[in-house]
């Protein structure tokens, strides 16, 4: 396993439990919510969960099989009574055309190769089934950075600056990814205490009606067919 993986592995499976677990329930609500409206897909047959994390957005659109690299969160998920196995989006254990629909929430922008890891999802997806990611913090955002520092996980975050609207538009179109779609939304921090929750979700309400800005908002949500 490549050495910034390792320190992701390590930081996930060591870190402590965000300020406000309600917060994070809200967050958790908020980014599954803004992918749905990307995602033309309401019940599946099964899915695909990448980076699945404990278990807090597995089944969103019917019965899912989740993959994380850390051992800690799989446990966690079928604990939880989910289905998952401990593997790296860029080498999934699957063969081609197994899942209806392939998703996820903030695992792109830690990918070593984030055309590996989106080739891999349109591999494992059947022809005529949806591809989407949510939550991934968009590059051109200069709160980003600042959170990296402050939140003490810079270290995980270094690929945020490659989720760039130009760039996943180009990776999802020539891996087959049609009918590809992306939004920028939120400004929200949630991980950090209910204060500041409160203080960048008013700057959200303010910033998201001046399209200018919506560019540099926080987070990216894409959403496309394989054809």
């Amino acid at each position: 396993m490549e050495k910034q993986k390792i320190v992701q592995k390590q930081w996930y499976e060591n870190k402590s439990t965000p300020k406000g677990s309600n917060i994070i329930e809200i967050s958790t609500r908020d980014h599954i919510e803004r992918l749905k409206r990307l995602v033309p897909v309401r019940w599946g047959v099964l899915s695909l969960n990448c980076g699945c994390g404990n278990g807090s957005q597995k089944d969103l659109f019917g019965p899912s099989v989740g993959v994380d690299i850390s051992f800690e969160n799989i446990r966690s998920l079928v604990k939880a009574g989910g289905q998952g196995i401990v593997a790296d989006m860029e080498f999934l254990p699957f063969r081609d055309h197994v899942f209806d629909l392939v998703y996820g929430f903030g695992i792109l922008h830690h990918l070593s190769d984030i055309k590996k890891g989106v080739s891999e999802a349109s591999r494992v997806l059947k022809k005529g089934g949806y591809v989407g990611f949510g939550g991934e913090n968009n590059g051109l955002c200069p709160l980003v950075y600042i959170m990296s520092l402050l939140y003490r996980n810079w270290r995980i975050e270094k690929g945020s600056y490659r989720i760039r609207e130009g760039n996943l538009r180009e990776i999802f179109q020539e891996l087959g990814v049609k009918e590809f779609k992306i939004s920028k939304q939120g400004m929200t921090i949630y991980g950090m205490g209910r204060a500041l929750y409160q203080i960048t979700s008013v700057m959200e309400r303010i910033l998201s009606k001046i399209k200018s800005l919506q560019t540099f908002s926080g987070y990216c949500y894409m959403a496309g067919k394989k054809m």
